[in-house]
Formats: C-alpha cells, sequence, structure tokens
C-alpha cells in the first residue's frame, strides 16, 4: 500500500498524540487517533487515564456533528470487544466513517485482526501497517505484556564520568538539575518504578514525579528487599498511599504486619541460588498488575541484574562531566554496568547535551 503525504502527516500527529499518555493508561496501551474530513483535521483523541475512554471514542465524541467522507487514522487496532470500555468497531460502524488507517494491529487475542475484520465486513476500507515502528514505541509494553508476560523494562543510571554511581561523601547527587529534571519526567511516562534496598538505605527516595503538572502521574513504586530492611520511617513508607510494593522472601509476619496496617502490599518471592530474588517472579506479579512500563532507578546491582537477562528495552544513562576521586576504584557491579557502552547487544539510540551532563540512550538490539 502506497500511502500519501497527507496519509504520513496525519498519522505522524496520531503516533505524537499516543506519546503524550505513555505510562498513564493502566493496563490499556495508549492511542492516538486522529479524524479527518476532506484532508482536513476535525477532531483528534488520546486514551485516556488509566485506560478509559478509548482514543476512537474521546475523538468522536467531540464531533457535535459527524460530517461524512471521513478518515480515521489510528495507532492500534479498533478493539472489537467489550470489556471497561464499549468496542470500538461499532461506534466508527455507526459513525459510517469511509477509511480507518491503521499503524499496529492488535496482537491481544481476543482481538488480533477482528477488529479489522469487523471493519471491512461493513463496508469501510482499512488500511494497516503504516509507520508501524514508530506507533509500536508507543505500545511496546503492552504488546510485551501480551506476548512474553512481562512488563517494558527500562533502566536509568546516573554516574560520574569515570562510571561510579555513588555520588561522593558529602554530596547528595552526581548529576545536574537538568538531569534529574528529566528523570522527573521519564518517572512520569512509566507506570511503575524500582530500586533496591540499598538505595532506600543510602537515599531514602521518594521517587514521585516532582515537575509542575505532571506530580499526578508518579508512579507505583516496588522495592527488591529480600530480608525486609526497609525503614518503617523511610520517605517511601511515610507516604504511602496504596502505591507502594515491597518484593521480600521474608516471613517475619510481625514486621510484614507493620507494613501492611500502612497500606503496604508485601509479596512473597523466592530466592534463586545466589540467594537474590527470582527477577522471573517479580516479573510475572507485575504483568497479573498490568504493570506496562517498569523503570529501574536502583543502583548498579539491581540494574545489572536486570541488564544481563537481556530483557531491557531501554538504558537512559546521565553522566557529568566530572570524576569522582574518592581514592576508591569501581565496586564489581559499576564495572559489569559500564560495559554496556562496549556491548554488542545495545546501541547508542541518542545522545543529549544536558549543560555539563550528557544523557545517552541505549536501546537494545532486538535483529
Amino acid at each position: 500500500m502506497k500511502y500519501s503525504l497527507d496519509d504520513n502527516f496525519f498519522m505522524d500527529y496520531a503516533i505524537r498524540l499516543a506519546a503524550r499518555n505513555v505510562g498513564n493508561t493502566g493496563e490499556n496501551p495508549s492511542v492516538g487517533c486522529v479524524i479527518t474530513s476532506n484532508n482536513k483535521i476535525i477532531s483528534i483523541g488520546i486514551t485516556g487515564k488509566n485506560g478509559t475512554p478509548h482514543a476512537e471514542h474521546n475523538a468522536i465524541n467531540s464531533i457535535k456533528n459527524f460530517p461524512i467522507n471521513t478518515t480515521v487514522y489510528v495507532t492500534l487496532e479498533p478493539c472489537s470487544h467489550s470489556g471497561k470500555n464499549p468496542p470500538c468497531t461499532n461506534l466508527l460502524i455507526k459513525k459510517k466513517v469511509k477509511r480507518v488507517v491503521i499503524a499496529q494491529k492488535d496482537p491481544n487475542p481476543i482481538v488480533n485482526g477482528e477488529g479489522i475484520r469487523q471493519l471491512k465486513a461493513n463496508g469501510i476500507q482499512v488500511d494497516y501497517g503504516m509507520s508501524e515502528k514508530l506507533a509500536q514505541e508507543n505500545h511496546f509494553g503492552f504488546i510485551n505484556n501480551v506476548k512474553y508476560k512481562f512488563p517494558e523494562i527500562n533502566v536509568k543510571v546516573a554516574s560520574s564520568k569515570n562510571g561510579f554511581t555513588i555520588p561522593e561523601e558529602g554530596k547528595k547527587w552526581i548529576t545536574n538539575y537538568l538531569s534529574r529534571s528529566y528523570g522527573h519526567a521519564l518517572r512520569s511516562n512509566h507506570d511503575a518504578i524500582m530500586v533496591g534496598i540499598n538505595t532506600v538505605l543510602s537515599d531514602n527516595p521518594s521517587l514521585d514525579c516532582r515537575l509542575n503538572g505532571l506530580r499526578e502521574r508518579s508512579p507505583v513504586k516496588l522495592i527488591v528487599d529480600t530480608d525486609l530492611k526497609t525503614p518503617l520511617d523511610s520517605i517511601l513508607v511515610e507516604n504511602a498511599k496504596n502505591d507502594l510494593i515491597i518484593f521480600t522472601n521474608s516471613l517475619d509476619n510481625k514486621r510484614i504486619n507493620s507494613y501492611e496496617k500502612k497500606g503496604i502490599k508485601i509479596i512473597h518471592i523466592k530466592k534463586n541460588n545466589k540467594g537474590y530474588l527470582k527477577i522471573d517472579e517479580i516479573l510475572s506479579f507485575l504483568n497479573k498488575m498490568n504493570i506496562n512500563r517498569l523503570l529501574i532507578e536502583g543502583g548498579s546491582t539491581i540494574s545489572t541484574s536486570f541488564l544481563k537477562k537481556n530483557i531491557v528495552n531501554l538504558v537512559y544513562w546521565f553522566s557529568s562531566k566530572n570524576d569522582i576521586n574518592s581514592g576508591k576504584s569501581l565496586n564489581k557491579y559499576d564495572k559489569k554496568l559500564n560495559n554496556l557502552r562496549d556491548s554488542q547487544n545495545f546501541l547508542l539510540k541518542d545522545s543529549i547535551n544536558l549543560r555539563d551532563n550528557k544523557l545517552e540512550i541505549f536501546s537494545f538490539r532486538k535483529d
């Protein structure tokens, strides 16, 4: 299928719309929708917060007088089943749209081409596969959960120029304000954020998004804490609002009850043969929770444990222009993490200047 310049423009717009709500649509993917008539945009829509309403409904329901000769550009195949939301195909058929252009088929077994079939059966022209790779970036976590039963996993690293991930004594941060602001934006477009117990004990983080306008998009907080050492007076525990989960191997019921009284969910996870919690069990739990995008923001220990399994999609590496000269050498986990730059498994996707800091984005080689 050869697409026109107008087709490319409208689908590109739909993809950029979808990017706005990534990490904010619950179990559903963030989908963008653009509706045109006579090659003019008459409405747009994005999947709503926690997945309701769907993008097509948002776009269609904002049109008072629905015109004839309409083309709908949508980044993912319209749903054809009833769940928390009514079928989008029914609405498109009811409005007698002329053409639907779809970037990507929905791999969900309850859709998987059925939406396309229904539209065609009702005389609607359907074209699909346009800008599929670009659209997939917004749907990647959802697709991963459907196909592989675990979410999209991204890692955030902050280091000195010479690769240290722990600040010098007496300093709180390695990177500058711009890097930290970018990091907060990353939190806003992920469903959950994970750290290990060492980060909790050393940094006492809050793990929320503190950018104006995005505070309500703070992710669910996850702590990997084998022996359940998370302090009850830590910021994460004190500020918990049914949004904190601790993965542990501990069976100390008295201590577990202390957390549960504060609304914190404690999930028992088995250990592997090295004494660490089993990552596969954690990921299976997150899949059942419908977590589509996970950001790992812990230290080098937890980051490398995920990286070595080759299940990480992107690495966001923030580095300062300065070396850390504390008289110590890199620990073994920092050494493993720094090997990423020479790894054949990851490609440098982008490099962004943040004044005296640099952000390098590495993507996992999928081919």
